[in-house]
Parts: C-alpha cells; structure tokens; sequence
C-alpha cells in the first residue's frame, strides 16, 4: 500500500461544521452586542430628553403651577401646571441632538410641576424608536 498525504472527506466536513458551529457562536455573540449598544444609545437619547425638555422650560422662564398629587403624565387634564415642548423646538433651539435620526420629530415632551413643586418631565414610550 502507498502512503498518501492528505485529508480525508470525513476530516474535511468534520472541520467545516466546527468552524459553522463557532462562526454561530461568534455571531450570536456579535449581534447582542449591536443590539445592546443600540438599546444603550436609545436609552440615553430619552433620558436626554426628558432633562432637556426640563432645561429647555427653565430657560424660558415658564411659569408652572404645582401639579395636583393624582396628576397623570400619561392623560393630563391640568392645563395650569404643564407645558409641552415638541422634539423639533428642542433641536431647532440648540437644545438637543437627535442622534442618527432615533427621535420622532413631532412628538410632544410633557413637563410638569409635581405637587411638591420640582419640575418633572414625561417622554412618551414611543418617542424614539429604530
């Protein structure tokens, strides 16, 4: 018998399905981490908001009156003791940066007084979205 060098089909599919299963891995791995750092990045274009929008009513001197205690961001009735500030007005002021396009520019930023007086700030759910 000769001795031939080389590699047999066995050995050649078994390596290629090693290398699927850890390219899988990798790309799994690969793909939550883009997720995670978009999720982050959302996150942080809300929260910058919500402050913003507070920033941006203290700068205009805006008299609020203090919320009562059973006060709903969500469905206010109140006109008295909120005032809302729409993305658009936020960013043509200088005020804030919608970065990569996240933030819906007609969507309205609620701010408030709370019933004990400190300027709070409601950003709907949907406001920034991919």
């Amino acid at each position: 018998m000769e001795n031939k060098k080389g590699f047999t089909l066995i050995e050649l599919i078994a390596v290629v399905a090693i290398l699927g299963i850890l390219m899988t891995v990798a790309g799994v791995a690969v793909f939550g981490v883009i997720r995670d750092s978009q999720d982050k990045l959302l996150e942080e274009q809300m929260n910058g908001l919500a402050d913003t929008a507070i920033t941006y009513v203290i700068s205009k001197k805006l008299y609020l009156e203090n919320c009562p205690s059973n006060f709903n961001p969500e469905s206010p009735t109140v006109n008295d003791c909120f005032t809302e500030v729409s993305v658009s007005e936020l960013i043509q002021t200088g005020f804030f940066e919608n970065k990569s396009d996240l933030c819906d520019l007609n969507k309205e930023i609620l701010v408030y007084r709370d019933s004990i007086g400190k300027l709070k700030s409601y950003v709907p759910e949907n406001t920034c979205g991919y």
